[in-house]
């Protein structure tokens, strides 16, 4: 009896059932295929039935099955009457399922590997036609991410072993060559949003360990960027803190590492040592037999050969805050006494090496004596070092005596500037301090303010402070702790990574809204605001007697009141929430009426600002936005006050083009068609329309300020990805004006960040004084550089806020820094305070030198030795009792 045409149509509505429907369905879907299996016994007394199975079954492998749990039964029940089957082969099908179904369930692919396995002549080829199939398979283990749940991670791992041995009997050599490109590939992806799942390690781990130096060779000698290679070993390292696996994969790890060093690449492994040492589950390398001696080792090989103080002092803060030293010391194993021994050597090791000032209280925590004989040895050993040349190499301590008394340097060179402590990832706001600092006549008039009553002006107040101090103190570095507390948004949780461009926007919105309070409570603009130097008018009044008086501050809910001070621009933080931003966009771009601008900047104003405020008579513009109808021809202006222009890059641009600061600007002021989705809705249509808008500038701001969006949100990926276009930084630029000559301006300083995504990275500033001399400010680091060495920043280092001067305003405001005895005097006392604080504390300093010994440290302001790009967390550093 054959199976005709109905029967042909019942059967494929039966899988129909089972891969696509509810509970319900399924069962009843399995139900009715065991009875059409028994009523038509399916074997070769049919003729067609074979034809009718293998069509059935490539037709279900080339859609997409929702109840991808139902796959593997499937396949175990087709199997059994197609094993047989001459000539067919169905690798390349199954690999397409895998791939239309963006598979991620670890169990299924197991279940189906386990198909696979059982009757591998039905599923492969036995020849590079297999290919397929495998980088489908490695594919899904890159999705399948470790759980959460204690039950869930226990059958995760089974699979994960059964996934292994089904693999070891599958994958011969050279398809297991071909699954480590393919594994390299992945990981090496900087784009990646998250971490490749640790089912990925399967793939090394099907390697002998003979034959993991081959493997590694095979890697380094790909022409992969540096970036790239980077990347591939931190993803291994977080793979080695969550893997059962550890032993293996730190084979791996420390074969990459020396591999590495004998192709001279210190750059990756300093950069690679940066980014593992200080992520947040690095402590349980430490505390476990396993992990410790394994990858622990590795991590205080890594820490040992450290020339960055920067990585050193957050891996020391974070193992104090973990409390792993104690943790060791009570375990009182084997493993933990030798793991604690270690550490204490080259934490000792480093103190000397980097000649910490805070050496005697990270000691004095110290549960056990470091070898002294071990400790000298670290230190004549090599270590991995930035020459001049930016170069990296092993590098040796000078032929000296360690035993040396020094004094600690904490007095900055006179032509050297003041630096800002990182507070724990503060680096959003010392790099925008530090680039409003450099804008001179920001910093003028901020300096030259006078007002009625401070206690309403509490940021104004602690910017003058601050402002002085930059110019005028001895030290190296501020601690910048007290303007934190006063410019940090509300929802700005300390600690944690923030977007510098939202920072900016908050910190110009409370100046702004301050002195409006402030302007309108004495009824005159005029008395606020005074534009010459004068210190004869005393401040002792608002101040107080004392001269290190502290005027207490509102809370942060209170700076932040007001409808203003609670909007959030579309900046480098709207990509933390995807969701978030697909709302934003939906409010402001999805369609466009005749009151709303169009012009998204930080900082944007009413159109009644007054041109007396300060904020905006430094950085305000006015535009000019006008909306034309297609269909009425009807138009429409409206003006708006800007204090940035967000430049975004075309879509039509590609990473590989070239694309200048003038060419974006001039992109930014085309007339931009509204279609599609981001119609405008027209007043006299009173519909939604196409449209074409057009942005005017009516007046050009004295500094302007452009913020490049170098991040993208993904709405079908739902990806947060950082843009690699090469970008031209235009030292001269020229601003459109209606009805006027371009306004011609010159980069003076630049904000930028260090990163491949928004979920972590380093922010840092360049900037210039008006002699054209350049500054790096990386956080408590400044160090002079060129103009030239600011052009050739290459990703992740993407400068994201520039900050432009208006020609007229470089000929009005030339000093760069204004005379101490022209400041007011509660300025005065402030940095007099300073001073004497500051004489303090390096003869206490000295005397505690004399009683212990130390290395000559590195000093600031070589560019040899900056700080990393990743922000280094609260260390209890000397802070200025007079930054307020």
């Amino acid at each position: 009896m054959e199976l005709n045409h109905d029967s042909l149509n019942e059967f494929q509505a039966l899988l129909q059932f089972i891969t696509s429907g509810d509970n319900e369905q399924i069962i009843e879907g399995w139900k009715n295929l065991v009875k059409l299996e028994t009523n038509f016994m399916l074997d070769k007394t049919h003729c067609n039935y074979m034809e009718i199975l293998i069509d059935s079954l490539k037709e279900l492998l080339h859609g997409r099955v929702h109840n991808m749990e139902q796959l593997p039964k499937l396949l175990n029940w087709f199997a059994k009457y197609l094993h047989n089957e001459p000539d067919l082969c169905l690798g390349h099908d199954l690999s397409n399922i895998l791939i239309n179904t963006n598979l991620d369930d670890i169990s299924i692919l197991m279940l189906i590997l386990n198909v696979v396995n059982e009757y591998k002549r039905l599923f492969l080829y036995g020849d590079t036609k297999d290919m397929k199939l495998w980088k489908a398979v490695v594919n899904c283990l890159a999705r399948c991410h470790t759980p959460i749940k204690a039950e869930d991670i226990k059958n995760y791992q089974s699979c994960i072993r059964k996934i292994h041995d089904y693999l070891h009997n599958l994958i011969d050599k050279n398809h297991l060559s071909f699954c480590l490109q393919k594994l390299y590939k992945i990981i090496s992806d900087t784009q990646r949003e998250k971490v490749p799942g640790t089912a990925l390690c399967i793939i090394l781990l099907l390697v002998d360990k003979l034959h993991i130096k081959e493997g590694v060779d095979s890697h380094l000698d790909t022409p992969y960027k540096d970036s790239d290679l980077m990347q591939a070993l931190i993803v291994i390292f977080q793979w080695s803190l969550i893997s059962k696996d550890i032993e293996l994969l730190s084979e791996w790890l420390m074969t990459f590492i020396n591999g590495l060093e004998r192709n001279g690449k210190y750059d990756i492994l300093m950069k690679v040592a940066e980014g593992t040492l200080n992520l947040k589950n690095m402590p349980t390398a430490f505390l476990f037999e396993n992990q410790s001696q394994s990858v622990g080792k590795i991590f205080l090989y890594m820490l040992k050969m450290q020339n960055n103080p920067d990585v050193f002092f957050k891996f020391v803060e974070t193992i104090q805050k973990k409390s792993v030293l104690k943790c060791l010391k009570a375990q009182n194993e084997d493993y933990a006494n030798e793991c604690l021994q270690t550490m204490i050597d080259v934490i000792q090791a480093l103190l000397i090496r980097f000649d910490v000032k805070e050496r005697d209280e990270i000691e004095h925590n110290f549960p056990i004596s470091p070898r002294h004989d071990v400790v000298e040895k670290i230190l004549e050993e090599p270590f991995w070092n930035n020459e001049r040349d930016n170069k990296f190499q092993l590098s040796y301590l000078p032929e000296r005596s360690r035993i040396n008394i020094v004094s600690i340097d904490s007095i900055r060179n006179v032509d050297s500037k003041v630096g800002l402590a990182n507070l724990g990832n503060t680096c959003y706001m010392n790099s925008v301090l530090q680039a409003l600092a450099m804008t001179r006549q920001f910093r003028y008039e901020v300096l030259n303010y006078k007002v009625n009553d401070l206690g309403s002006q509490v940021l104004l107040s602690k910017l003058q402070n601050l402002f002085a101090l930059l110019m005028h103190s001895k030290r190296n570095s501020l601690s910048p702790n007290e303007i934190f507390q006063v410019s940090r948004p509300a929802y700005f949780m300390p600690g944690q990574q923030q977007d510098s461009s939202e920072f900016l926007c908050h910190l110009l919105d409370v100046l702004y809204e301050q002195e409006k309070s402030a302007i309108a409570i004495s009824g005159n603009a005029e008395t606020m605001v005074d534009l010459k130097p004068s210190s004869d008018e005393p401040m002792d009044d608002i101040m107080g007697d004392e001269p290190g008086f502290n005027v207490r501050w509102p809370t942060e809910e209170d700076l932040t009141e007001g409808a203003a001070l609670q909007r959030k621009t579309q900046s480098l933080a709207d990509f933390t929430q995807g969701e978030d931003l697909a709302q934003t966009q939906h409010l402001s771009d999805s369609h466009s009426d005749s009151t709303d601008s169009g012009i998204q900047s930080v900082g944007g104003e009413d159109v009644t600002t007054s041109p007396s405020i300060l904020v905006h008579r430094v950085f305000g513009g006015e535009s000019k936005i006008t909306y034309h109808c297609q269909q009425c021809d009807n138009s429409s202006d409206n003006t708006d006050k800007f204090r940035d222009l967000q430049l975004c890059f075309p879509e039509e641009i590609s990473e590989n083009d070239e694309v200048s600061v003038q060419s974006l600007i001039n992109c930014y002021l085309a007339p931009e068609k509204l279609t599609g989705d981001n119609k405008y809705r027209c007043d006299k249509c009173m519909n939604l329309c196409d449209a074409q808008r057009i942005i005017k500038i009516l007046q050009a701001p004295a500094h302007l300020i452009l913020t490049l969006k170098h991040f993208r949100y993904d709405s079908d990926s739902r990806l947060r990805a950082k843009l690699r276009h090469k970008v031209a930084y235009d030292e001269i630029i020229q601003l459109p004006v209606l009805d006027s000559m371009p306004e011609t301006y010159r980069l003076y300083a630049a904000v930028v960040h260090s990163g491949y995504s928004v979920d972590y990275g380093h922010y840092f500033t360049y900037a210039c004084d008006s002699k054209q001399k350049w500054y790096r400010f990386n956080d408590n680091y400044v160090s002079c550089t060129t103009i030239d060495d600011f052009k050739r920043l290459e990703p992740p280092d993407t400068p994201y806020i520039l900050f432009y001067e208006k020609s007229t305003s470089i000929r009005t405001f030339q000093e760069d820094k204004q005379e101490l005895s022209t400041l007011r005097k509660h300025l005065q006392d402030i940095v007099e305070n300073d001073t004497k604080s500051l004489l303090n504390e390096s003869r206490y300093q000295d005397d505690r030198k004399r009683t212990s010994f130390s290395i000559s440290r590195h000093d600031n302001s070589d560019d040899d030795n900056s700080p990393s790009s990743t922000c280094r967390g609260p260390m209890k550093l000397p802070s200025n009792n007079y930054l307020c």
